[in-house]
């Protein structure tokens, strides 16, 4: 059975703080659904039916719909429902998990050309968050039956520091020194010729032969984290005899996330053994490109389909951590990178049936083993990093991700129903694939890439799929109308304080509740 002790572990999302496979892939792929909260409340099944400021990303093409301009905001609050924690006063240790997002704003300019072939020519920009970052939880683990972290970092020691000597004055001679993080053990050179992690061997010769580690009995956890993935997008729109519609959207991503995490481990008598801090901050941006159409097959048939393709986002970003090993110093690991995300594909239908009920249906598809890590390279007469002339992939980090995801599939259903003409009911449902591959293991600091070297963290998370209820209703009254949306998240996911693969005893994976709740609330005016 796997071991379900990590009490309050309520993790969505990001799942490590050194810049690997999981850590780019939670922190990019977008598998929440946010937006208006019409959008919301059909599933984000709208991208035939069009006429949403959300379909802006979803399928530019449904911007195209409109015929008024539009003005919009969308808010709510976001409530965690993981396992073990008090779920009437949703704390952990105080902390109220509960938090209020402001998740979507945006306008739509409808221009009638008066044209009988060019109907209408639209524009509009939309600010949406597309990934919700805040969590904080505590965990605990008992049993951890001799895997380690330590253990870990230990042999990682010796690896490094094997052909390593202590010198006359104490200090190690013949290390490498191109490297920071956890790989460094900066301590390691400690004057005294004692590693202050570590005990050591040492033979005749004063060459060390093997770190050594302790029996760890149990381990702690504490994280908080915070931040988003945010998009602006940027449209322009047509209405083609009513019957085509196209459009095209420019999309800037802005991701910032913070983290800070503590991992500790004890002995049988609770003696902390081995404990390690990282204060963590990423941040960049991105940028892509959507194009989407529209078409109406039969005259005199509200039936359409949709078309909508959005091009892989380029990321730039930084990862700057400052970590703690064992109460020691807090050397900074910093690291620019590049990040590609795969390309996505949706078809779409939809329909609207007399004045009081319409559909929707889509589906999405994305190769998320296709993701590429990679490095700038940067102009020696370009101090500041302002440009690059090429750029380095990272050839053993891209082949562990094509290794450890894959494609997923995801399909969104909707329905809206108006028992009058002011109300609209709404109902919706997602169902979405794993994108992780069906294996247990992960060695990722075996593996030759730079990344590891400024790895300051050795955990993981292996999402399981997802699936998405919601429940909707709205008002309008003139050129006014407001919408609410109630959404129930359901998703689990196998935790990984440390990979075991190489250490005599295997840590089994933990099991994560990352259900969640959600209400939002949308404001808007056409006219």
């Amino acid at each position: 059975m796997r071991n379900s002790a990590f009490a309050a572990l309520l993790l969505c999302g990001a799942g490590a703080q050194a810049q690997n496979t999981y850590i780019n892939d939670q922190l990019t792929a977008n598998d929440q659904l946010n937006g208006t909260a019409r959008f919301v409340g059909m599933g984000g099944a709208m991208g035939a039916l069009g006429a949403d400021l959300s379909t802006i990303s979803a399928n530019p093409a449904g911007i195209g719909l409109y015929r008024r301009s539009d003005l919009g905001m969308s808010f709510g609050v976001v409530m965690p429902n993981g396992n073990g924690w008090d779920s009437n006063s949703k704390t952990t240790y105080g902390e109220n998990l509960n938090r209020a997002s402001f998740d979507q704003f945006g306008a739509v300019f409808s221009l009638n050309s008066g044209g009988n072939k060019i109907r209408f020519v639209n524009f509009a920009f939309n600010y949406q968050k597309k990934l919700n970052f805040n969590q904080g939880f505590f965990a605990d683990q008992n049993g951890l039956g001799g895997a380690s972290q330590m253990s870990q970092l230990a042999q990682m020691a010796t690896d490094i520091y094997g052909s390593a000597r202590r010198g006359a004055d104490g200090k190690l001679q013949d290390v490498p020194n191109n490297v920071t993080g956890l790989a460094m053990f900066p301590s390691a050179q400690d004057a005294s010729g004692d590693n202050y992690y570590f005990a050591q061997e040492i033979d005749a010769n004063g060459k060390i032969s093997r770190y050594n580690d302790v029996y760890t009995d149990h381990s702690n956890y504490t994280r908080h984290q915070r931040g988003g993935l945010k998009s602006y997008d940027m449209n322009v729109s047509m209405n083609v005899s009513d019957r085509f519609f196209w459009g095209a959207t420019l999309g800037i991503d802005r991701l910032d996330y913070e983290a800070w995490s503590e991992y500790g481990e004890f002995d049988k008598n609770d003696k902390l053994n081995h404990s390690l801090y990282n204060d963590t901050k990423i941040e960049g941006t991105g940028i892509n490109g959507k194009l989407g159409f529209i078409v109406r097959p039969f005259a005199y048939n509200s039936f359409r389909v949709g078309l909508a393709v959005e091009t892989p986002t380029w990321y730039r970003l930084s990862n700057s951590t400052h970590y703690n090993l064992n109460a020691g110093d807090k050397p900074e690991s910093y690291l620019e990178y590049t990040l590609r995300t795969p390309w996505k594909v949706r078809l779409q239908a939809g329909q609207t049936i007399g004045s009081k009920f319409a559909w929707g249906a889509e589906y999405e598809f994305a190769n998320y083993g296709k993701t590429k890590m990679g490095y700038p390279a940067w102009d020696v007469n370009d101090p500041d990093h302002n440009q690059f002339r090429t750029l380095d992939w990272d050839v053993a980090m891209n082949q562990l991700t094509s290794n450890t995801l894959r494609g997923q599939h995801t399909l969104r259903l909707g329905v809206e129903y108006k028992p009058v003409k002011s109300v609209a009911l709404r109902a919706g449902y997602n169902a979405i694939s794993s994108r992780y591959e069906d294996k247990v293991g992960f060695d990722q600091y075996e593996i030759d890439s730079r990344a590891m070297n400024y790895a300051t963290n050795t955990e993981y998370m292996r999402l399981g799929g997802t699936s998405i209820v919601t429940l909707g209703m709205g008002y309008q009254h003139k050129g006014f109308y407001v919408d609410m949306t109630y959404q129930f998240r359901a998703q689990r996911g196998d935790f990984y304080a440390f990979d075991s693969a190489n250490q005599t005893a295997s840590l089994r994976p933990v099991d994560v509740n990352l259900n969640r709740h959600q209400i939002q609330l949308g404001l808007g005016y056409r006219f």
